[in-house]
């Protein structure tokens, strides 16, 4: 098994860890969930063009669902 392999099943064995204790109605915008996400991406993908554009639509997923809940937004 590569690292890359190592790397994305231990994040997705959080992911999993983490959809197991929060209701899926929002487990879409738990910050956790995101960046579990995004780091099996980041393993199996660094190297392709659209690594860039899924940073770039993460990191602004993350900052909306944290705007949101501190304006008194979100749940």
């Amino acid at each position: 098994m590569t690292p890359q392999a190592r790397e994305a099943a231990a994040a997705a064995l959080l992911l999993l860890w983490r959809a197991w204790v929060t209701p899926l109605s929002v487990l879409w915008s738990d910050w956790f969930a995101i960046v579990c996400a995004f780091w099996i991406f980041t393993a199996l993908g660094s190297r392709t063009r659209a690594w860039p554009v899924v940073a770039g639509a993460t990191m602004t997923a993350l900052l909306v669902i944290y705007a949101a809940r501190h304006l008194g937004l979100g749940r």
